[in-house]
């Protein structure tokens, strides 16, 4: 029986542990404190809630860099129609409705007018920037309502988290959803022979990565106290750096695994916040520091990647590539 644990698997897991042990030794076990370790997963739940949406996404082969544009999008407009109607609790459908809204039309444009995903998200990001700026402009700053005021609690967002991951965990791994998409990044023209719907896999994953925009965007909202000019700036770019430095390759398919957006998001942390407790959290250092090791982990995971595939074709040889039955077959040899 083949073993199902691969290298490149590993790879995420070492790299947490590394990186944990280096930092815990480097602040003197002030890393190991409660108060940090809360610290740690709270700074890390934007980052993991935003990025669940988006792997489904980069399990395709595509990406969505307009997460934090939709955050932004969502939560002003979200706390805005809370504040002029008076009802704070509306504030929770209007987010993950207008987050949901972004997505759909993402989904529609990558999969019925065949725009690369990439050229969309960069022109999105742009335009729906240049839109928040306008709106916060105008409408100024606003704070949660007092009636919603339970959501900033540490312990209810902690918990929220933990449901929201549970259930995105399985529709990863254990539905056709997850799977298909799957088997979309690893070759699209097969996934289509074989009967799977892609235009409607990547419309479905596109909105899925929207309506977890608008809950970051209640998640954001609900840590700072309200909306801010800064929301969801460079958000897009902490989330495609903890899928990559998870180990998900660009590519998607069979590399893309839940566990490795929360390490990678988890790693991502631990070095901007182990830095800091180092008494080097200057931007540029911690910048430097992270784009170093992501070229180091996307190179072991490439590695690892090309040799699982070099031994499968060693051991395995012809024998998993199919005949055709029109195929000529060999002469058999002449009986003595």
């Amino acid at each position: 029986m083949k073993s199902r644990v691969k290298l490149s698997d590993l790879v995420p897991f070492i790299a947490f542990v590394v990186l944990f042990v280096f930092f815990s030794i480097g602040t003197k076990g002030k890393m190991l404190s409660s108060y940090s370790l809360k610290m740690l997963i709270e700074q890390s739940i934007l980052t993991i809630i935003s990025g669940c949406g988006v792997l489904f996404v980069v399990a395709q082969g595509s990406i969505d860099l307009t997460v934090g544009v939709n955050v932004a999008l969502s939560g002003v407009v979200a706390m805005h129609v809370a504040h002029v109607t008076g009802q704070g609790w509306l504030m929770v459908p209007v987010a993950l409705a207008v987050g949901l809204a972004m997505g759909l039309f993402n989904g529609f444009i990558v999969s019925k007018c065949h725009v690369p995903s990439f050229t969309l998200s960069i022109a999105m990001l742009i335009g729906v920037r240049g839109v928040v700026n306008f709106i916060q402009t105008k409408i100024g700053v606003e704070y949660v309502p007092q009636s919603m005021l339970f959501m900033t609690s540490s312990a209810f967002r902690i918990g929220a988290f933990f449901v929201i991951a549970i259930i995105m965990a399985y529709l990863f791994e254990f539905t056709k959803l997850g799977r298909y998409s799957r088997a979309i990044g690893e070759n699209e023209t097969t996934a289509r022979f074989v009967g799977v719907p892609v235009d409607r896999m990547k419309i479905a994953v596109f909105a899925l990565s929207g309506l977890m925009a608008g809950f970051g965007a209640l998640f954001s909202m609900a840590t700072v106290g309200g909306t801010t000019q800064t929301m969801g700036v460079f958000l897009e770019m902490k989330v495609a750096m903890g899928v990559f430095f998870g180990g998900v390759l660009v590519t998607g398919g069979s590399s893309a695994k839940f566990y490795k957006i929360i390490l990678g998001a988890l790693s991502i942390t631990i070095i901007v916040y182990g830095l800091s407790l180092m008494g080097m959290s200057d931007s540029h250092i911690s910048q430097s520091v992270e784009g170093g090791l992501l070229l180091v982990i996307l190179f072991l995971t490439i590695l690892a990647n090309r040799k699982k595939t070099r031994l499968e074709v060693l051991h395995d040889g012809p024998h998993d590539v199919p005949k055709s039955p029109d195929a000529p077959q060999a002469p058999e040899a002449p009986q003595a």
